[in-house]
Formats: C-alpha cells, structure tokens, sequence
C-alpha cells in the first residue's frame, strides 16, 4: 500500500505503459509525433523564441505536411492572404512541399512560395525518422540562385493570385535580406531544431526506461507480496504444530506417571527433557551464559547416549569460571549434533565426544570434537543427497549455518567458525569471539558492531 501511494496503480498499469511509445527501441521511435516529442505548447514557445531571435515568422507541420502549431510573427500581408479559403489551401500546399522536400532530402529546403516569398522548411529527424518540420521565412529576396524553387511556377490559382495582387501594399511592407543572410539563419534554426530533438529524444527515453523499471518494480512487488503471505501462513503453520506448551503438558503428565509407578530411570530421563524442551523454546534473548548452552548440550548427549549405548561417550572439559562468560544463544548445540550425528552414528564402533572451552588473550575458545568417520560437507551432501530435507541432518546443517551467520553478525572478523575433519580421526568444530564486547541491538550492522 505505501508503494502504492508513490505510484498510483491506475497511473502506472501495465495495459497503460505499453500504450505509451517505447522510445529505445528503433521500432518504438518509429511510433513517435512531433506532437509527443515536444508538445503542442512547447512547440509554439520554440516558435515564439525563434522568431524573436531570427525576425523570421513560423509555423511547424507533421509529417504529412499539416500545420499543427498556431502561426507565429506572421506577416500581415500572410495572415490576410490566408484568410481567404482559396488562397489558405495554396499556402497550406505550399508547407506540404517544402515539408516533404525536407523529408525526402532530410535537409533543409529553401524554396519561394506562390506569392514569391523566400521560406526554409527544416526537418525534425529523429534516429533517422522524420517526425514533421519547421516552416519559417516570409521575406523577400532579390538575389537567390536561379536554381531555388519558385512555386509561383507550378502552384496556378487565378483566385489566389487575385488576392496576392490585392495585398500589394501589405506585401511591400515584408523586410528584404540577402540569400546569404537567410541561408546563415536557416542553418543556425537546424542546429537550434537537432539540438532540441535530441534533448527531447534523450529525455522520453529516460522516461521510457523509468516506466520500464516501474512496471518491473511492480511486478517484483506483487510477487514478494505474494511469498510473504505464502511465508507468514507457513511461519503461522509451523506455531500450530509446535506449541511447545501442549508438549510440556504431555510431558509433565508422564513425568507424574513415573513417580506413581515407581519409574525413578524414566523420571530422570523426562526430567532432563522437560528442561531442554524449555531451554529450546524459551524467550532466552541474544546472549546467554556459555554454562546455560553447555548444559542444553549436556541433556542433548544424555539423550543420545541412552539410545545409542556404548557407542557414545562424551565428556566436557570446561573449566568452571568460564561458564559465566557470555555467547550467543542457540549457537553450540548444532555443532554437537553435527558431532553425533554426522560423525559417531556412522561409525560401528561408535566413538566419543569432547567439549572442550578455555580463555586465552581475552578471547573464548569453545572447542567439539569427535572421533567418527570424519566425512566432509561435500561427501554428507553425497550420502543424503536422495533423501533431500527428510532426515535430520539437513535441520543440523541450517542450525549450523544460521550460528554461522548469528556469530559474524555480532563479532565480524573479532570471530571464527570452523569445521576440520580428517578422514577415520573426526571432525573437530571451533567456535572463537572476544572475551569482551559491548552488546548492542540486533538491527546493528556487523560493521558498527564495536567488540571490546
């Protein structure tokens, strides 16, 4: 909704925006007027500043030769001869050829017209399409080349000639310059013309591309709404299936159990797990104790160790003042469970597991190792590559993985996670950070992040 509000979506559909010309593509210039290049409004205002300039009165045409601005500095003698309905469609016949000559030619076009004023027809081309032209002049001249169009000659209308012939007077009134002069002016307007066509051309396709990535922005938009409403319902799902109190409740029930039946084994064993289900789902907060973390591991391996025997051993050789120190949460247990799972449970033997934990240069080192297989990454991937995300190692490895990320997102470099394994030796894990920092809030960037 607030994209929204930046873009109105009645403004900005996609049906709409392709309606509009495609001004970077060669077919889409194709599809542009004079009329979309500039304005109407821009063009008279270009007509009017043109002719202040130069002295010379304008009109501008489009492609077929029709005039499609209002007259600009026209001369009285014009403006009465146009008045006249005859007369206006030899003038309007007049633009159409010095339009289309300027077209075919893509040049300017000097030529007089059938009342024997010098005019110039400058195309408007755009990458090499004509979008229509300017008309200008309407002033005399006595010393243009023989070879300059003279449409007086091919342009017959006893009516319009009547009045022409009529106008005299007004028609003496017209300035006289030379060709050269007028040639000067010409060219310079086809500079002024190109320059603003392609300023004109340059900013439609900035536009173009802007409503291009619009709509694209649009389209990602709808789809990331689309996935989070997809990811809230799953998020709202997997609350459903794992309220932890409903277990809890079981569990304490059973727990009651033992003692009325005199099950002192399974008391202890529910006991322990009662507390790592609470450990698991409680509102711990960003950092805990390192003694809370191990203690959640110890009841893990408890666990482990009454179903797989003698094949586990494990011991924690930590010593007891840095059970105090402080470590993310959530972070040990995955690699203990990557050492159980991943290294003793695919040995026959079975094997053993050390946690191991000292402070050194201010700085904590928790050390897991085991004695199992000591397969890599890559070759567990193999072993359960047909089994995909239905087996408990895949869960293992996001447990690992998000520590990873939980561990560089509070310490950056002042941290080390790492998993060596040698092959029939085990794989030792080692997690190291700063004895000391200062623990700030968890919408930080790693980069601001200040470890003491």
């Amino acid at each position: 909704m607030d994209y929204f509000e930046i873009f109105p979506a009645d403004e900005f559909q996609a049906e709409q925006l392709d309606a509009y010309f495609s001004a970077n593509a060669e077919n889409g210039v194709s599809k542009l007027d004079i009329i979309h290049l500039f304005g109407k409004d821009k063009l008279e205002d270009i007509q009017k500043r043109l002719s202040k300039a130069t002295g010379l009165a304008f009109i501008t045409v489009d492609f077929k030769g029709e005039p499609i601005t209002e007259a600009t500095s026209f001369s009285r003698f014009c403006r009465e001869v146009r008045n006249n309905p005859v007369a206006f469609e030899r003038c309007k016949s007049s633009d159409a050829f010095g339009s289309i000559q300027a077209a075919v030619t893509k040049k300017t076009n000097v030529y007089f017209c059938p009342c024997g004023l010098l005019e110039v027809a400058i195309p408007i081309i755009v990458r090499g399409h004509y979008l229509g032209g300017f008309i200008g002049g309407q002033i005399r001249c006595n010393d243009a080349p023989e070879t300059v169009s003279r449409l007086s000659a091919v342009m017959h209308s006893a009516e319009s000639d009547q009045v022409a012939s009529e106008l005299k007077g007004l028609l003496e009134e017209i300035p006289v310059h030379s060709y050269e002069k007028f040639m000067d002016i010409a060219n310079l307007v086809l500079l002024v013309i190109n320059q603003l066509s392609e300023n004109e051309i340059s900013q439609h396709m900035q536009e173009d591309a802007l409503k291009k990535h619009i709509k694209k922005i649009q389209s990602l938009n709808q789809r990331y709404i689309k996935e989070n409403i997809a990811k809230t319902r799953e998020v709202q799902e997997l609350k459903i299936h794992s309220d932890p109190y409903e277990l809890l409740d079981m569990f304490t029930s059973l727990l009651n159990l033992t003692v009325i039946e005199n099950a002192p084994q399974t008391n202890e064993l529910l006991s322990s797990f009662i507390a790592y289900i609470k450990y698991k789902y409680s509102d711990k907060g960003t950092f805990v104790s390192i003694g809370e973390e191990v203690e959640q591991a110890e009841r893990y391996l408890t666990f482990q160790q009454k179903k797989l025997g003698d094949r586990l051993r494990f011991s924690i050789q930590i010593p007891k003042d840095i059970y105090i120190q402080k470590m993310p949460s959530d972070v040990l247990l995955p690699f203990v469970q990557n050492a159980v799972y991943n290294g003793i449970m695919l040995k026959e033997e079975g094997g053993r597991i050390t946690i191991a934990g000292h402070l050194e240069n201010n700085t904590l080192v928790l050390e897991i190792m085991d004695t199992g297989l000591g397969l890599t990454q890559e070759e567990i991937d193999i072993k359960y590559e047909s089994y995909k995300d239905m087996h408990e190692g895949y869960y293992i490895h996001l447990g690992m993985d998000y520590a990873k990320e939980k561990m560089q997102r509070f310490f950056g470099e002042k941290c080390e996670v790492t998993v060596e394994c040698s092959r029939n030796s085990g794989c030792k894990s080692l997690l190291v950070w700063p004895e000391r920092y200062e623990e700030r809030g968890l919408n930080k960037n790693v980069s601001d992040f200040d470890c003491r």
